[in-house]
């Protein structure tokens, strides 16, 4: 009762619902009508798909008024200290759960540990890499970009240009 308190007291994150007990979680699944003779990561995962399909309906549909039940932030968006610092030590039921937690897929039966751990390592990651890109690209358009001596201080000197004359 007390990890719920704690879930309730944090928002009620979504990707936090790994941390509530299996018949916590056979209690909220039974308040959205959802079969609760699953494995705690199925549980999880049916839960969890609900609440962020719910949520989302409520945003659209509520308008300015909307006031949010649970908190669904993705994991790539979500602090590091909302992740289990010890994942590399929890075992594969643990890392099903975390994984289930945020919506991740992956295949219960032969996903193994280490599979488990890339997946959520690649979604946590997802998106930052582009940002680097593109920052990369604004710079070399920036150093490439000279102002000439000319008489004309609209000019702007470009590789291009350069080639051009």
């Amino acid at each position: 009762m007390q990890a719920f308190k704690t879930w309730e007291y944090n928002g009620r994150q979504v990707g936090q619902l790994w941390m509530l007990s299996e018949n916590i979680l056979k209690r909220e699944c039974k308040k959205y009508n959802l079969e609760t003779d699953s494995p705690k990561h199925v549980l999880i995962s049916k839960l969890g798909r609900v609440i962020r399909d719910r949520e989302r309906k409520m945003i659209t549909m509520g308008g300015e008024d909307h006031k949010s039940t649970h908190d669904i932030t993705p994991i790539h968006k979500v602090d590091a200290e909302d992740l289990p610092a010890n994942m590399e030590s929890m075992d594969k039921e643990d890392l099903q759960c975390v994984a289930a937690s945020y919506g991740l897929d992956f295949d219960h039966s032969s996903d193994v540990k280490v599979d488990l751990l890339k997946k959520l390592e690649t979604a946590r990651l997802k998106g930052t890499g582009l940002l680097m890109i593109l920052d990369d690209q604004s710079d070399k358009k920036k150093r490439r970009k000279r102002k000439s001596s000319d008489d004309d201080p609209e000019y702007e000197f470009t590789a291009e240009s350069k080639d051009s004359d």
